[in-house]
């Protein structure tokens, strides 16, 4: 008896079926190895960009002017083998100290008054002749400046308003260049912030974290910082305010609670705030430190205020300060870059992490969505 030619055909339809099926699910899990492969790349470079240092290290906590020993030009010249990928334009010599009080910088019209408050904690920026002096190798005069002389750097914070954004990611390690995608969402009603934010490669999300606490005269008063990278145990840092105590999930280090310090994710948003509200003293040669604790420790970390660059955000020009952010400590294993733009209401519209081994993390903003 013969096979209908109808049932031949179907029967081998089927099989086509069948194959096509298997040959796609073939190619679907060897492309997620080959993921999984390079994610481990990307994975071990962002274990190398932390803001961190030893537990053991005793760190002053304070938000100050950077003093003149280590400035950024001869930080940078001292690295012996410094990141190609990032650029760190070595800042102008620091300008002399203006009394914030005597210009004082409003909030616009459509800040609500409760976003900005009052700083008080902070010291001015080391006068001009300062870098010419280093520059001739004549060591700076050590007369102390007395409280009536000491004028704030910064005076006010204003805080930017709720937002959503979306950025491109670019990461390289080893020579391999990997795209993704990533996001910050902000929010913000004056007396309280919260910040979530993610990066991921391909199919993966590589680093997930969160930032929650207090907004209160010196800006952003984290309570809570939570961090969970691609294969790592989710960590949290702890600002138990009651306890006069910053503590850590993943050490057994502690650090006093002296007034402004920031955790990884809130330091950016503080240094918008402290931009937002004092836009006249925002001036290339500007620094002054912040202490940033990571997962396991903290550390003081240094401010440089380079200059105004245009960027490029969803194909328009957007100016933006650069700035360069290092540890005070001599260290070279990390920096990471920063560009604010005043134009968008000082969020962040570009952020580079680079480390020593030329492996860097950038991220580009694309989209922006006002609450």
């Amino acid at each position: 008896m013969s096979v209908p030619s109808s049932t031949s055909s179907s029967a081998a339809r089927k099989q086509s079926r069948a194959r096509a099926r298997w040959f796609a699910l073939t190619i679907l899990l060897l492309s997620m190895l080959l993921h999984l492969f390079i994610l481990g790349g990307v994975n071990g470079e962002l274990d190398g960009l932390s803001f961190e240092t030893s537990p053991d290290e005793v760190v002053q906590v304070s938000l100050r002017a950077a003093t003149p020993e280590q400035p950024a030009a001869s930080a940078i010249a001292q690295t012996k083998k410094p990141a190609a990928s990032a650029v760190v334009p070595a800042p102008v010599p620091v300008p002399v100290a203006v009394p914030v009080a005597s210009v004082p910088v409003p909030p616009t019209a459509s800040e609500p008054p409760a976003q900005t408050q009052t700083v008080a904690d902070s010291t001015p920026v080391m006068p001009q002749e300062l870098a010419a002096k280093q520059a001739n190798n004549i060591a700076p005069e050590t007369t102390p400046a007395t409280e009536a002389e000491a004028a704030p750097l910064f005076n006010q914070v204003s805080m930017p308003q709720s937002v959503d954004l979306r950025y491109d990611v670019t990461a390289s390690k080893d020579g391999r260049k990997i795209e993704g995608h990533g996001s910050i969402n902000w929010q913000s009603d004056g007396q309280r912030y919260s910040i979530s934010g993610e990066a991921g490669v391909l199919f993966f999300t590589v680093l997930n974290y969160k930032s929650s606490g207090r907004i209160n005269s010196s800006g952003l008063a984290p309570d809570l910082y939570v961090e969970k990278r691609f294969r790592k145990s989710e960590t949290n840092t702890h600002f138990q305010r009651e306890k006069n105590s910053i503590s850590f999930s993943a050490s057994t280090a502690s650090y006093p609670i002296k007034g402004s310090e920031q955790d990884r994710a809130s330091v950016i948003w503080q240094i918008a705030a402290l931009g937002k509200g004092n836009s006249a003293v925002f001036q290339p040669g500007l620094a002054f430190e912040i202490f940033i604790a990571g997962t396991r420790a903290g550390a003081m970390w240094r401010v440089y205020v380079n200059q105004l660059e245009t960027i490029s955000v969803d194909g328009r020009p957007t100016e933006a300060w650069h700035l360069s952010l290092m540890p005070a400590e001599p260290s070279f294993d990390m920096q990471f870059e920063l560009w604010l733009a005043p134009q968008k209401d000082w969020v962040p519209v570009k952020l580079h992490y680079a480390d020593h081994n030329d492996g860097y993390l950038e991220m580009l903003l694309t989209k922006m969505e006002k609450h």
